[in-house]
């Protein structure tokens, strides 16, 4: 019973944690968008500046590697500490509540937004 709740609770607790990854993404790369747009408000009107997209593809890249460390750590892990914790019963559980609650959360997120 613990596995199933515990398998049902993950994909929640997994999209939430990359949701506010993106966030944190996101709002890295408006203050990288900002600065320049101080440093150099040319951009905006003189199509022959460019903006420094190198800053913008490196912020987005290392932001994904970091903080999408946690959630992988997530999915990776919960299964191995369920199994050798609680033995394998709990494991198919927990296999078994994140299969069918991922499936619903995925076609609500499909449909929402």
């Amino acid at each position: 019973v613990i596995g199933v709740l515990v398998g049902a609770l993950l994909p929640y607790v997994f999209g939430a944690m990359t949701m506010l990854s993106v966030n944190k993404a996101a709002q890295e790369m408006m203050h990288e968008v900002r600065r320049q747009f101080k440093a150099n408000p040319a951009i905006l009107t003189d199509p022959t500046q460019k903006p420094d997209y190198k800053r913008c593809i490196t912020i987005s890249c290392n932001s994904s590697l970091r903080e999408m460390l946690l959630p992988g750590v997530l999915a990776i892990f919960s299964p191995l500490v369920m199994g050798f914790l609680f033995g394998s019963h709990c494991l198919v559980g927990l296999l078994m509540g994140a299969i069918s609650s991922g499936y619903l959360l995925g076609v609500e997120m499909s449909n929402t937004g």
